[in-house]
């Protein structure tokens, strides 16, 4: 009731590297639509260092099955012009989160939008704001254990395994932030594609896991950061709902919007 009524029920904590303005953004694109298979791109932002107000935009794109996202550029420019109608200053770091992107095709759609950003940022002659771009995998192979051997058990949620299992050549680490009720825990793989912050791993570690924790539509935590999710659920909404019956809706610049669990039904 408290998110429902505009208020503000738990924040992220300032973490070290997060003293100045920060924004964390989160992408997704849904491709199962009632517009003709179209695909519709979601980006979500943050417009405080405590990430409980989100800036949000949708987009249709005419190519069917589309994963790549043309129109980040602008969606990011936008997000950047929000957050500073909000603080008074452009970010000056962006932490952004990908959903929906196998390890395959990293290199063809991951570098691309890196490379959008970047041009969104210099569009706006943000040249020193520095940018950390992860890719996050819920759908892995890896099971993680904990307990002895032959009394094996899940592990806790909060756990980090960012050695050993990993590839030495990739800056990545798996995270288990939900506890499994029935069943085995499935963690969630997150690789860190271009980072110009320089944050040590264990704060972004730590914020990852600190995001789970804000999805409001949940009391506890969920298996991705709040900003993915809710990028997500904007995209499913426009996809399967925006088009039924009606001309495909247009996009638009997005909404700024205090309590983010007012985006669902």
């Amino acid at each position: 009731m408290n998110a429902k009524l505009g208020g503000i029920p738990w924040a992220v904590d300032n973490l070290p590297f997060m003293d100045k303005p920060t924004m964390i953004g989160g992408l997704d694109v849904f491709h199962a639509t009632n517009l003709g298979k179209k695909s519709v791109l979601a980006l979500s932002a943050s417009m405080n260092n405590s990430a409980t107000t989100y800036w949000s935009t949708s987009v249709v794109q005419d190519d069917v099955g589309q994963e790549a996202s043309n129109s980040l550029c602008t969606g990011m420019s936008n997000a950047c012009e929000a957050f500073k109608r909000s603080n008074g200053n452009y970010p000056a770091q962006i932490i952004f989160y990908r959903d929906g992107v196998g390890e395959g095709q990293v290199e063809g759609l991951c570098r691309a939008e890196i490379n959008q950003i970047k041009q969104a940022l210099s569009g706006l002659g943000l040249s020193s704001t520095t940018l950390m771009y992860i890719n996050t995998s819920k759908r892995v192979n890896t099971r993680l254990f904990a307990g002895d051997p032959g009394r094996f058990q899940n592990p806790l949620p909060g756990t980090v395994v960012d050695s050993a299992i990993t590839d030495k050549d990739i800056y990545e680490f798996y995270l288990v932030s939900v506890a499994a009720k029935q069943g085995m825990t499935t963690p969630t793989r997150y690789t860190v594609v271009y980072d110009s912050i320089g944050a040590s791993p264990h704060l972004i570690e730590s914020l990852t896991y600190k995001l789970c924790f804000t999805y409001y539509n949940v009391s506890g935590a969920i298996k991705e950061p709040s900003v993915v999710r809710y990028a997500h659920r904007l995209a499913a909404l426009v996809g399967e709902r925006g088009g039924r019956g009606h001309d495909p809706p247009q996009p638009h610049a997005g909404f700024e919007q205090k309590d983010p669990a007012l985006y669902f039904i």
